[in-house]
Formats: structure tokens, C-alpha cells, sequence
């Protein structure tokens, strides 16, 4: 049978039900999803269940107590701001490339230091851990599409997460709206018009940003 958003996400659950390790249980089973379908079927399943015109912010096709799964297309070149999830995240890379880079907080507690960077090619899945800090990357020049899946509801954690200022790593409260400034705040400290330029063509909100910061 083909792939659908249903289907996983009662599959998805019933493997993390069923798992003494939830966050392992989701990554194998996505990993066995991803093996069993054809890259081009999972991606129009995803497209048609996002609402037209949605930004990356609004691209979430399933959310539940146990689960959310987000549809990540992420702009060519794009550099996310510092950010946590709260709960462990499981990324199905169906075409290009993400790149994480994971912090964690200095032993004094005053800031972050960056421990790794792991790019997920089209096929993986990697997985972050609960208490994750990262942000990512595309550090190609196309759209890359993954399957983000969590273990958790989003929408119930909003409140607790966390976003970090890049010029200072100072912790301040999560919104979406202060992911995108801190986003284009580190594409322009590295120069990086392209970045710059698809944020603005994924999320034109951005433009205003781009040109006030």
C-alpha cells in the first residue's frame, strides 16, 4: 500500500508504544517507511496535506500527544537561528541535504559551545536527543525536503522551548516569529545573500527583516 500521513503516524505510535527506547522505535521505524516507499510518493502525500501558500512554520500535517510531524522544505543555503525542541526529533531526509549543528550549554551556564555538526544526506535519518540544541542548515542550492517527526505535541511544549541569540547566546522565549529574525540576523552576518534571498521567496514576511536588520 502506498504511503499516507495516517498510515505512519498510526504506525509511528504503535512502535513507540510497543519500545522500551521511544526515540530509537521512531527512528527505525521511519527509517523502514522510508525504505518501503518511494521518495516521490512520501513527498506528494506531504504536499497534499499542507495547506497552499503554507510557510515553514504552518507545514505541520500531524500533531498529537505522541507525535507531531512536520514537512521541512528547507530554502536553498537556509541558516536557521539556535533553537530547542523539548522533545525528541527524528529527520527523514528525502531530497538534498540538512546540516545541524548541535550546542550545548557552557559548563558556567552563561552561553553555548558548539559540540558537532552532522549533515544528513537524501535516504538518512538522524535523530536528536530530548534536550537538543541546534540549528540547521541546506547547504545546497535547491529546496531540501525532509520528514521532521517528534515525540511529542508541538503545539503543547510551545511555552517551553527556547531560542538562542546568535551574537551572544543569550536564552529567550521561542516564537516563530523570533526564529525568522534570528535567522536572517545570521544569514546576514555571514554574507549570505542566497540564504537571504530564499528566505525572502519562502517566507516574504522575511523581506521587511532582511531589510531592517
Amino acid at each position: 500500500s502506498g504511503f499516507t500521513i495516517d498510515g505512519f503516524a498510526q504506525g509511528s505510535k504503535k512502535a513507540m508504544a510497543d519500545a522500551d527506547d521511544r526515540q530509537l522505535a521512531l527512528k527505525e521505524y521511519l527509517e523502514q517507511t522510508m525504505q518501503e516507499h518511494d521518495t516521490a510518493d512520501i513527498i506528494a502525500a506531504l504536499n497534499a496535506a499542507i495547506p497552499e501558500g503554507a510557510t515553514i512554520g504552518e507545514m505541520i500535517v500531524h500533531a498529537s500527544p505522541e507525535l507531531t510531524m512536520l514537512y521541512g522544505r528547507i530554502p536553498p543555503r537556509l541558516q536557521s537561528g539556535i533553537h530547542n525542541h523539548t522533545v525528541f526529533a527524528c529527520i527523514g531526509q528525502l531530497d538534498g541535504e540538512e546540516t545541524s549543528i548541535v550546542y550545548e550549554k557552557s559548563p558556567d551556564g552563561t552561553g553555548l559551545r558548539e559540540v558537532m555538526t552532522v549533515t544528513a544526506k537524501a535516504g538518512e535519518v538522524t535523530s536528536l536527543p530530548v534536550d537538543a540544541i541546534h540549528r540547521i542548515e541546506n547547504p545546497g542550492t535547491e529546496m531540501a525536503s525532509a520528514l521532521h517527526c517528534y515525540g511529542g505535541d508541538f503545539g503543547a511544549v510551545m511555552g517551553q522551548r527556547s531560542l538562542w541569540s546568535c551574537d551572544d547566546f543569550e536564552e529567550m522565549p521561542f516564537s516563530f516569529e523570533a526564529l525568522l529574525k534570528e535567522s536572517v540576523k545570521i544569514m546576514k552576518n555571514s554574507d549570505n545573500d542566497v540564504g537571504l534571498k530564499a528566505i525572502v521567496k519562502a517566507i516574504p514576511a522575511a523581506g521587511p527583516l532582511v531589510d531592517a536588520l
